[in-house]
């Protein structure tokens, strides 16, 4: 018979399997310059119900939508710094202000050539974002070397 703390240790671990498996697998590309520095296995946005259809995901202003990524980098680094932006080019990104950079708060750090890992983080989504589709460039990056793991997603802000 189960005492009532492994209880409690089996509810939490239902609830945390439940929560992790309501996030969608979404479509993504690499970016160009990160393709031979790392890997990127997965990236999941919840809630996205539209990427069951393959479409990009409905993402509502006034919400915060929970975005993860598993990734393998193919370079060493204590820290690293993270950024998201709408990709209006190869070349040019208007990055989210409201972004907190500092990605070892969501990924363990240092960070070593090989070792797969996971980021996870809320994003804000503000009133004032416009409603439009977006393809959406997330990037971490080694502040020393400026190696980066990198890749774009499509997004539509809606009400």
């Amino acid at each position: 018979m189960l005492r009532p703390s492994s209880l409690q240790a089996v509810a939490i671990a239902i609830f945390l399997i439940s929560a992790s498996a309501s996030a969608e697998v979404v479509n993504f590309e690499p970016c160009a310059d990160s393709v031979d520095t790392c890997t990127i296995q997965q990236v999941r946005v919840s809630p996205c119900p539209e990427a069951l259809s393959n479409a990009a995901c409905n993402i509502r202003r006034k919400h915060n939508s929970e975005m993860s990524f598993d990734f393998t980098p193919n370079f060493d680094a204590d820290t690293l710094v993270a950024s998201l932006g709408w990709a209006k080019s190869e070349n040019v990104e208007l990055p989210l202000l409201t972004m907190d950079s500092a990605a070892c708060k969501y990924t363990p750090c240092p960070v070593r050539s090989g070792v797969k890992q996971t980021y996870t983080t809320q994003v804000p989504i503000e009133a004032k974002f416009p409603l439009s589709p977006y393809t959406i460039r997330w990037a971490l990056k080694d502040p020393v070397s400026q190696k980066r793991c990198c890749f774009t997603i499509d997004i539509k802000v809606v009400r």
